[in-house]
């Protein structure tokens, strides 16, 4: 099977590819993933007889299917080497799926032409191939000498890897690279043993290119500094379609107000603990691990472990994770303190993902399905529940009368959730909707209560009342209220139901 990894980004939602050289895995790329993130979702790929993908042959046609099957639908390529290869030939042949193209240490044709003399002759290729099949390990040697050693190769399954070393001989992107529409930047090690950088008299008419003085073969491993800030700098003016995340909450501000909640919040809990008893009542039974995502004071860890063999209890909040602790009746096997955004988990690694009225208090939905995707085994269940964007409508409309400022937590639309489902992998079961009514006395009352479970407004553009916009108010909610005398609190609730495909 192909292997596809996707790392959601902390900020920001454009995509980026990236694809390594042959003799190499995705693993090249590891050291530099913490920055990427900042920027991108990234998406790693291990080539045919490669890293994890070292049992998956398939001819070139086939292998660009099912790689296209697994990327995004418009995305910025990185490609180094083979690589890079690939992604021109990706971008000449479906160029509705590529916004931007950087290649790197990549030949339009890797084999010397008529036309095209920068390149490797092909008496050495063929007097590699026919190394590298005798004797693999040696070969992988020999090519390491070339490439310059900074990080060696990796030998996968040789018979694969020897097939898609032919394409690097039968890859030819001369005509493919003067066609390109999209924006371009070719960068090169002048140091190079494989890819002569006389190339870039050839290209460099047509083309962006940048050379690295003191590198080889590898220039984002050799003057990482100064690589990266260049591909940075480049995928930054040409993001082309992607969507850029607007940053309302204060995650720290989030962990912090739950944390102060933790000794206060399971006498208002209520509807919390309701939702989540509904919740718990899907679970499948006889799951061999599971983690509650978002566990809160530990309510459902006795429900989660009466249906698992392992339980994972996490949360943002430090002080949440330190009273669950202490309630005897709510064990874990493990307690994490982490982001559903970047979960601290293996991928493949757990059974059952259990999340109830947690994720609304995420900044990016479409990284918290990723990240599902990736830590569940295959056929594995995400069971969630969430708030949706008409929850304490009341509220809003109230501040609105107020003043401009924000002050109701902010829910995504549920067409936001559907497009992270769809680019997760994942794949909708169940989308049940509630509409569940609180009713209070006063408004403080209500406030208060918001206070205690920490729930209370915590966008980073909140403003504060003044006296008189405190009365306009207050009096505009007063409009809510009902006949019994009782002032509404309306939660829009979302159960859902998310499956990882089986193999």
């Amino acid at each position: 099977m192909l292997y596809r990894e996707r790392l959601p980004a902390r900020q920001g939602d454009a995509e980026l590819v990236l694809l390594h050289g042959w003799g190499s895995s995705s693993a090249c790329w590891r050291s530099a993933l913490p920055l990427l993130r900042d920027h991108f979702n990234v998406t790693l790929v291990d080539l045919p007889g490669h890293g994890r993908s070292a049992n998956y042959a398939a001819t070139y046609e086939q292998f660009t299917r099912d790689l296209l099957e697994q990327l995004p639908a418009k995305a910025m390529y990185l490609g180094w080497s083979l690589g890079g290869m690939i992604a021109t030939r990706i971008t000449a042949d479906f160029p509705e799926r590529v916004s931007a193209l950087i290649t790197v240490a990549s030949n339009p044709s890797f084999i010397r032409r008529d036309d095209w003399p920068a390149a490797m002759p092909s008496a050495t290729f063929d007097d590699f191939l026919t190394r590298f099949q005798k004797n693999p390990v040696r070969g992988l040697k020999r090519f390491d000498v070339l490439q310059g050693g900074v990080v060696g190769s990796e030998l996968g399954a040789p018979e694969v890897q020897y097939d898609v070393l032919h394409w690097l001989a039968e890859l030819d992107n001369r005509q493919g690279i003067a066609q390109l529409n999209c924006p371009s930047l070719f960068l090169f090690g002048e140091k190079d043993g494989l890819v002569p950088v006389a190339v870039t008299q050839q290209i460099g008419s047509l083309q962006n290119i940048q050379v690295f003085s003191d590198s080889g073969h590898q220039p984002f491993l050799e003057e990482p500094e100064a690589f990266w800030s260049a591909v940075i700098a480049f995928c930054q003016r040409h993001k082309g379609e992607a969507e850029v995340a607007q940053h309302y909450l204060d995650k720290q501000k989030v962990a912090a107000s739950f944390s102060r909640a933790a000794e206060s919040y399971d006498g208002v809990a209520d509807l919390q603990r309701r939702v989540a008893d509904y919740l718990a009542d899907k679970l499948n039974a006889n799951s061999a691990s599971a983690l509650d995502l978002g566990t809160g004071t530990g309510y459902s860890l006795p429900a989660l472990n009466a249906q698992s063999d392992t339980v994972i209890a996490m949360d943002l909040a430090e002080g949440m994770l330190a009273y669950a602790r202490e309630q005897k009746s709510r064990p874990a096997d493990a307690w994490l303190c982490g982001d559903a955004e970047d979960l601290p988990l293996a991928d493949d690694s757990v059974n059952t993902i259990f999340s109830s009225l947690a994720v609304q208090w995420c900044e990016n939905i479409a990284a918290v399905f990723a990240e599902a995707y990736r830590v569940l085994k295959p056929g594995g269940t995400f069971l969630l529940s969430t708030l949706g964007p008409d929850t304490l409508f009341e509220l809003r409309e109230a501040g609105k009368a107020a003043d401009n400022a924000t002050h109701v937590n902010r829910f995504l639309p549920r067409e936001v959730l559907e497009r992270g489902i769809e680019r997760s992998g994942l794949t909708l079961q169940v989308w049940q909707q509630t509409t569940e009514v609180l009713e209070y006395q006063t408004l403080r009352e209500l406030m208060n209560e918001l206070k205690s479970l920490g729930a209370h407004n915590v966008n980073s553009d909140r403003g504060m009342m003044g006296k008189q916009a405190m009365k306009r108010f207050i009096a505009a909610y007063e409009d809510f209220r009902q006949p019994n005398g009782k002032l509404p609190a309306s939660y829009q609730v979302w159960y859902l139901a998310l499956q990882k495909p089986k193999l």
